[in-house]
């Protein structure tokens, strides 16, 4: 009796036998043909490809040269022309002196301010020595007028004065005379800065009845 006979008998029913005759079974030979054509091929390495250049970036702090910055070309409408005049340049004047010329039929008052209504000089009929009615004649707003000039010629560079605008008020008889007075030779140097004159004499439309003239 063989030794594998004796142990398929001794164990018929049983699912050692198959073990067994593993156990007992020669090993089957391997050939290196043999492994050659079992053994799996390793799979060929891939390229790793290589790494991107990184850009830099400049940081906030890094500083341009002067040597690398593209030069400025100007656009051809907009080159220099050296025979082209140099364009106007106007001058903006400063606020002007101030000259009010109040001529009532009573009276002529004649003020001189500052662009801010500061007064500088002032004369009217009765400062150049007329007395009552003499105060609102042709010869009182004359001499009020010349006063002032006067005063204004003196202290033109004291008061800074380079521009006069004069305001006329009322249509008395001192209101020509001062116009007159303007036009004179003595003032000449006045007339020189007045660069606008302005009307500011009130006129009434309707309203009330006008108070009673007054009898002399």
């Amino acid at each position: 009796m063989t030794l594998f006979g004796g142990l398929r008998r001794a164990l018929p029913h049983s699912g050692r036998w198959a073990s067994a005759v593993r156990a007992h079974a020669p090993a089957p030979s391997v050939t290196m043909r043999h492994y050659s054509q079992t053994a799996p091929e390793a799979p060929a390495a891939a390229e790793t490809p290589a790494p991107a250049a990184v850009k830099e970036t400049p940081t906030p702090d890094a500083r341009v040269s002067l040597d690398s910055a593209v030069p400025f070309t100007p656009l051809p409408g907009f080159e220099a022309n050296p025979s082209t005049p140099a364009p106007i340049q106007r001058v903006a004047h400063d606020k002007p002196h101030r000259m009010h010329i109040r001529s009532t039929r009573n009276n002529t008052i004649i003020t001189f301010t500052t662009p801010l209504g500061e007064p500088l000089a002032n004369a009217s009929g009765g400062t150049v020595g007329f007395k009552k009615a003499g105060r609102s004649g042709y010869e009182a707003g004359y001499r009020a007028a010349l006063s002032v000039f006067q005063r204004i010629t003196e202290n033109r560079r004291k008061w800074g004065v380079d521009s006069i605008e004069m305001l006329w008020n009322g249509f008395g008889q001192g209101r020509e005379a001062v116009f007159r007075a303007l036009m004179a030779n003595e003032g000449e140097q006045v007339r020189g800065l007045v660069h606008v004159m302005t009307d500011k004499t009130p006129i009434k439309v309707g309203g009330v009845r006008p108070k009673k003239r007054r009898m002399l």
